[in-house]
C-alpha cells in the first residue's frame, strides 16, 4: 500500500486529487493508496507528498521536508500563471513536480507517472540535507518587521511612522521583497507573507 500525505485547503480539489491518484496508482502499480493529512511526523515516511504552494513559497526553506528518510514524489500544486520552477529551488524540493491547479488530467497523469518511475529507479536519491549549502531565500530583519506591520493592515505611510523611517525606505523594502520572491502584486505579497506566518515562521517573526 502506498501512503500519500496532502496539504491543501481546497477540499474539492483535495478530494479530486485523491480519486485521481487512487486510479493512477491502481492502474500503473497495482497498488492501493492510503491518504492522510500532511504533518511533520508523516512527512518523513510517506511515498507521495502533495502540498499547495502560494506564489513565492517555492523560494523559501521547507523544513517539513528536511528529514525525509525514504524516496518518493513531492507534488507542488500552484495557481499562478507563472511557473514556479527556477534554478535555485531549495535542496529539499529540488526534485519536486509542480502541477497547476487547472492542469489537464492527461498532463498531470504523465508528470506524476514519470516522477514516480524516476523515484523507483533511483531509490537512493534522497534530498540533500546540507542546509548551509541551500540557496533558499529569506527576509532581512527590517523586512520581517515591515512584513509584520503589513499583515496588521498598515499601509507604507503608517509603517514609516511606526518605525520612524522614511516612507521611501519602506517602499524600497516592499519592492525588494516582491522582487526577491518574484511577486507581481500586493495581493500576492500579502498572500505570501500570510502563508509564511502560518506555515513557516522564523523565531519570533510575527509575535506581538
Amino acid at each position: 500500500m502506498l501512503n500519500v500525505a496532502i496539504d491543501d485547503s481546497d477540499s474539492l480539489y483535495r478530494n479530486g486529487m485523491e480519486i485521481f491518484l487512487e486510479e493512477l496508482f491502481l492502474k500503473e502499480q497495482d497498488e492501493s493508496v492510503q491518504f492522510n493529512k500532511l504533518t511533520k511526523l508523516n512527512a518523513t515516511q510517506v511515498d507521495v507528498i502533495i502540498k499547495s504552494f502560494v506564489p513565492g513559497a517555492e523560494y523559501i526553506c521547507q523544513p517539513i521536508f528536511k528529514y525525509r528518510s525514504k524516496p518518493g514524489v513531492i507534488i507542488g500544486i500552484y495557481d499562478s500563471e507563472k511557473s514556479p520552477y527556477h534554478d535555485e529551488l531549495p535542496l529539499c524540493i529540488k526534485n519536486i513536480v509542480f502541477i497547476n491547479r487547472s492542469e489537464p488530467l492527461d498532463t498531470a497523469r504523465e508528470q506524476v507517472t514519470q516522477a514516480w518511475k524516476q523515484s523507483v529507479e533511483n531509490p537512493d536519491a534522497l534530498p540533500c540535507k546540507k542546509c548551509l549549502k541551500c540557496k533558499y531565500r529569506s527576509l532581512t530583519p527590517q523586512q520581517m518587521t515591515i512584513a509584520k506591520y503589513m499583515l496588521q493592515g498598515n499601509d507604507i505611510i503608517k509603517i514609516a511612522k511606526l518605525l520612524e523611517i522614511n516612507v521611501k525606505t519602506v517602499s524600497a523594502h516592499k519592492r525588494l521583497m516582491m522582487s526577491k520572491f518574484n511577486l507581481s502584486s500586493d495581493y500576492e505579497l500579502l498572500h505570501f507573507l500570510n502563508n509564511l506566518k502560518k506555515h513557516n515562521p522564523p523565531v519570533h517573526l510575527f509575535m506581538d
